[in-house]
C-alpha cells in the first residue's frame, strides 16, 4: 500500500513539474509577444508624436506666410501679412452730384442744370515694413480745374480728367511724431480736412475760397498726451487760395514760392467723466509764405460759378498770411463745426511807370451743424447706421438734417486801387444751406438739399444799367448719391 502511495506521488509530482514546465513556457512566450507588441506601440506613438510635431510645424509655418484676405463694408478690400507689417487696401468713392440752377440766374452765371460724376476716386494705400505707410488718390470725376486767359480767371469745369488728389508716405515709427511727405491737404482748413465722403454738403464753404486744398511738400505731425493734443507743421511747395496743388492753372504754372503751414488742435475734454464735453475740439492753423507771379486765385459761389477774379496784369508780389482759428462740438446726435479765415496776401500791378501795390484782408467764416434723427451719433468723421436699411425688418438706415451759413468779404481795397472791377467780381457774398443726408448703409448715401447765397456788386451782364448792380442770387437745388467702400 505504502509502495503504491510513494509510486502515486511521484507520478503527480512528475505530472505537476511537467505542467509547471508548460506553464513556464506559455508565459515566457506570452512575455515575449507582450513585449514585442508594446515595442511596436512605442513605434507607432513616436510615429504619431512626429507627425504631430510636423503638423504643428507646418501650422506655423503656414500661419506666418498666408496672408490674410478680408473684405468687408469698413475697410474695402485689403490683403495682411499675418504679422501686420505689410498691407494693401484697396477701395473708392463716386458721387455723382445733380445741379440745379434757378431760371433767374442760369442766364447770368453761364451755368446749366447737369449731373455729372463729381468725384470718381480710386484709393489705394497700406503699409510697408511696419512704420512705412502710402496713399494714392487719382480721380477720374468732373475736373473743377481753374484756367488763366489774359488774367481772368474761369473755374468752369474743365471737363473730364484724370488728377492725382493725393500721393503720399508717412513714418509712424513713433505715434507722436511722424512725418509725412507727398501732395496732400495741408493742416489748415477744418473742413477741407475732412473726409469728403463725411462731409455735410457736396462742396466746402465759402471758407474754403481762401484756404489752400491740396499742396506738395513735407510735414512732422502727431497725437500728444493720448490724442489731448493734435499738432502739424510742414514746408510745402506754395498753393495759391483754393488750389489743389502746383500746377492748378492751365497756364502760368506755379509761381509761388515756399509756405509754412501749421496747425494746433486740442480736445481737452476727450477723456475726461464729462460725457457732454468730450466731443468739444478747438484749434488754431496758419500759412505764411512770399508769393509772386499770377498764380492768383478766383473765388466761386457754392454752384461753382466764378464770382471773382483780379484784373489783368495783377500779380503775387511779398508776403501772404492766412489765419484760421476753427472748432467743432460733437454730443450724443449734434454736431456744429465753424471756421474764420484772415487773408492777407501782398499784390502789385502796373499802370505805364507807376507800378500799385496793396496788401488786403479777405476774409471769410462758415458755420454748419448737424442732427442725426434717427438717433445716431454725430461725429467729424461720419455717420454710421445702426441698422442697414432692410426693408423686410422695416429698417431705413439714418438720417441726419444739416444746414450752413456762410460769408465772404473781399477787401474794399482791391477794388478802389484797380486791383479787380465791381462790375464783374462781387464785393461780397452771404450763403445759407439746408439738407437731408441718407446713409441706407456704411457705403451708400443719397442726399438732397436747397443753397441760396445773395452777392454785393459783381453783375456781369454787361455795361449802362447793371454797372453797379448786384448779382443776382444764386437759387441752388443740389442731389447726391453715393457709393462708397
Amino acid at each position: 500500500m505504502k509502495r503504491i502511495v510513494r509510486i502515486l506521488s511521484l507520478t503527480i509530482l512528475l505530472v505537476s513539474a511537467s505542467l509547471a514546465r508548460v506553464v513556464w513556457a506559455d508565459d515566457s512566450n506570452n512575455n515575449s509577444n507582450l513585449e514585442q507588441r508594446l515595442d511596436a506601440l512605442e513605434q507607432q506613438v513616436a510615429i504619431l508624436k512626429r507627425q504631430i510635431e510636423n503638423s504643428k510645424d507646418d501650422a506655423a509655418d503656414k500661419a506666418t506666410t498666408t496672408p490674410i484676405v478680408t473684405a468687408n463694408s469698413k475697410d474695402g478690400f485689403s490683403i495682411k501679412s499675418p504679422d501686420g507689417n505689410y498691407s494693401l487696401k484697396i477701395g473708392g468713392y463716386t458721387q455723382v452730384e445733380a445741379r440745379d440752377f434757378a431760371a433767374n440766374n442760369k442766364e447770368e452765371q453761364g451755368q446749366v442744370s447737369s449731373i455729372i460724376p463729381r468725384r470718381v476716386r480710386l484709393i489705394i494705400q497700406g503699409t510697408v515694413a511696419h512704420d512705412f505707410d502710402f496713399f494714392l488718390q487719382p480721380d477720374f470725376g468732373y475736373s473743377n480745374t481753374y484756367s488763366d486767359s489774359g488774367g481772368t480767371i474761369s473755374s468752369s469745369p474743365g471737363a473730364y480728367a484724370v488728377a492725382l488728389q493725393d500721393a503720399w508716405i508717412d513714418w509712424r515709427h513713433f505715434p507722436d511724431f511722424t512725418i509725412k511727405a507727398g501732395k496732400f491737404k495741408p493742416p489748415f482748413d477744418l473742413e477741407n480736412l475732412q473726409d469728403t465722403r463725411y462731409t455735410d454738403f457736396v462742396e466746402l464753404g465759402l471758407a474754403g475760397n481762401l484756404s489752400p486744398q491740396r499742396d506738395v511738400g513735407a510735414q512732422v505731425g502727431g497725437n500728444l498726451y493720448y490724442d489731448w493734443i493734435t499738432y502739424a507743421a510742414g514746408l510745402f511747395d506754395g498753393a495759391a487760395d483754393k488750389e489743389n496743388g502746383y500746377g492748378g492753372y492751365n497756364s502760368g504754372g506755379d509761381t509761388n514760392s515756399r509756405d509754412g503751414v501749421g496747425r494746433l488742435f486740442i480736445t481737452p475734454f476727450k477723456h475726461s467723466n464729462i460725457e457732454a464735453l468730450q466731443g468739444f475740439g478747438i484749434g488754431y492753423a496758419v500759412t505764411y509764405g512770399k508769393e509772386k507771379g499770377t498764380d492768383l486765385p478766383t473765388y466761386v459761389s457754392p454752384g461753382q460759378a466764378p464770382v471773382f477774379a483780379y484784373n489783368s496784369g495783377v500779380s503775387a508780389a511779398g508776403p501772404q498770411l492766412r489765419t484760421e482759428p476753427q472748432a467743432y462740438y460733437y454730443y450724443k446726435s449734434f454736431g456744429i463745426l465753424g471756421e474764420r479765415v484772415d487773408d492777407y496776401e501782398s499784390l502789385q500791378y502796373k499802370a505805364g511807370s507807376t507800378t500799385y501795390r496793396d496788401r488786403p484782408d479777405n476774409k471769410a467764416f462758415n458755420i454748419e451743424a448737424n442732427y442725426v434723427l434717427t438717433g445716431e451719433d454725430a461725429s467729424y468723421n461720419g455717420v454710421v447706421p445702426r441698422h442697414d436699411l432692410n426693408l423686410s425688418t422695416g429698417d431705413w438706415g439714418a438720417f441726419e438734417l444739416v444746414g450752413r451759413y456762410g460769408e465772404l468779404k473781399v477787401d474794399k481795397s482791391i477794388f478802389s486801387e484797380n486791383f479787380s472791377n465791381l462790375n464783374t467780381s462781387i464785393l461780397s457774398e452771404t450763403d445759407w444751406a439746408t439738407g437731408l443726408n441718407w446713409y441706407l448703409n456704411r457705403n451708400v448715401k443719397l442726399a438732397a438739399g436747397f443753397e441760396q447765397t445773395k452777392f454785393r456788386r459783381g453783375a456781369t451782364l454787361g455795361s449802362g444799367t447793371n454797372n453797379g448792380d448786384n448779382r443776382k442770387t444764386e437759387n441752388l437745388f443740389t442731389g447726391l448719391a453715393q457709393l462708397s467702400f
